[in-house]
């Protein structure tokens, strides 16, 4: 989704916020994720834990995934790319 102005203005709010209040340790993207947290809609949330959780039944069943080795090197086949690309 793009980003709006008015999303920008809230993150720039709550940055300004926060580092006023004790964030200033933290770095720009760290921020960001606090603020996406705590502006994440409750439908995205419930999305977000579904996925987890099938993903994690799908690990208790052995199911591992495709390691990533074998996921690079297929992307690289694809688009013919070379080991100093």
């Amino acid at each position: 989704m793009p980003t709006s102005t008015q999303e920008l203005q809230s993150f720039q709010q709550y940055a300004a916020a926060r580092i006023q209040n004790g964030g200033a340790k933290l770095e720009l993207d760290e921020l960001l994720e606090e603020w996406k947290h705590l502006n994440s809609s409750s439908q995205n949330l419930q999305q977000d834990a579904l996925a987890v959780k099938a993903s994690l039944r799908d690990f208790e069943r052995g199911e591992t995934g495709v390691p990533a080795e074998s996921v690079i090197a297929e992307l690289k086949a694809k688009y013919n790319l070379t080991a100093e690309s």
